[in-house]
This record gives structure tokens, C-alpha cells and sequence, in this order.
């Protein structure tokens, strides 16, 4: 009889140390969450259109275009205008160019790399402190032959540059979160 009680109480034990562990570790980690980033005081960016400083027409839409959206599609910030803004992304294209990558047997041009250098500054408007300053590039391979799936023209070796510092500029601008 001593004994069978003395093995209840003992799982009774386990079974409550056992609850009480679970209990601890669920209550213990109850402030973490899965989202990728964690809030600040900041919940808005402004970006202006980009300063151009290569011979290149249009890229500093382009690019800002491309910033526009990967922001909108993170959805960490809201975009607003600079009025409104709690914090700002400014920057100039610096550098834009289109070297032969690869020719063919005939010696003609075959690939081309489209590379694209942009010095941008993420600044908090709240407390005037530039969060980060880079030098920060992209760049795309194209083939005029579009063998493989490649990408066959410039613009769509500038736009899928544009989408590589896009994506790092929200990573750079998030990740300290």
C-alpha cells in the first residue's frame, strides 16, 4: 500500500514540476514574437525623388521607384510625404555602367553587367541622427542572345539592379529594429 501511494506521489510530483517548467518557459517567452522586425518611434519614411549624377536618363526614378515599392511591400514604415515624415532616405546615383561581360565566336558583344552605385542616408527626423550613410550597389547580367531565361535587354538588367539595393536598403534600414 506504502508503496503504491509513495510512486503516486512521486508521478504527482513529476506531473507538477513538469507543468510548472512548461508554465515558466511559455510565460518567460511570452514577449517574443515572429515578426522580422521589433518597433521603434519610427513608423514613417519620406523618399524624394534621387539626384543623378551619371549620364544615365531616368535612373534616379527608376531607382526611387523601385525603394517606393520594396518599403510598401515590407510594410515596417509607411511611406509619407517629407512633411510628415518621422524619418527620411535621401541619395544620388553615383555611378552607372555597362561593361561587356562576354562575346561570342565572332567577337561580338554576347553580355553585358549593368551596374548601378547609389550613396544613400537613412536619417531619423525625431532626433536629427543619420541611422546609416553607404555606398550601396546592384547590378544585373544580360544577354542579347536571351538564352536560358536570361534577361535580354538593359532596362531589364537596370530594373532587377534597382530591385538588389532596394531590398538591401530596406534590410539596412530594418535590421537594427
Amino acid at each position: 500500500m506504502r508503496s503504491k501511494r509513495r510512486h503516486r506521489l512521486q508521478y504527482a510530483c513529476r506531473l507538477f514540476v513538469a507543468v510548472a517548467l512548461i508554465l515558466a518557459a511559455l510565460t518567460g517567452c511570452s514577449h517574443y514574437g515572429f515578426s522580422a522586425s521589433v518597433r521603434t518611434h519610427i513608423s514613417s519614411v519620406a523618399i524624394p525623388v534621387l539626384e543623378n549624377e551619371t549620364v544615365e536618363f531616368a535612373v534616379d526614378q527608376g531607382l526611387t521607384d523601385a525603394l517606393i515599392e520594396e518599403f510598401s511591400d515590407d510594410n515596417s514604415l509607411s511611406i509619407v510625404g517629407e512633411d510628415e515624415a518621422e524619418s527620411i532616405l535621401r541619395g544620388t546615383i553615383v555611378r552607372y555602367s555597362r561593361p561587356v561581360l562576354s562575346y561570342d565566336a565572332g567577337g561580338n558583344p554576347r553580355e553585358y553587367k549593368v551596374s548601378i552605385v547609389a550613396k544613400l542616408s537613412y536619417e531619423d527626423l525625431t532626433s536629427s541622427t543619420i541611422m546609416w550613410e553607404d555606398e550601396i550597389m546592384g547590378w544585373a547580367v544580360y544577354s542579347v542572345t536571351g538564352e536560358d531565361g536570361e534577361l535580354t535587354t538593359e532596362e531589364e538588367a537596370q530594373e532587377r539592379a534597382f530591385e538588389k539595393i532596394a531590398q538591401d536598403v530596406v534590410s539596412r534600414t530594418v535590421q537594427a529594429w
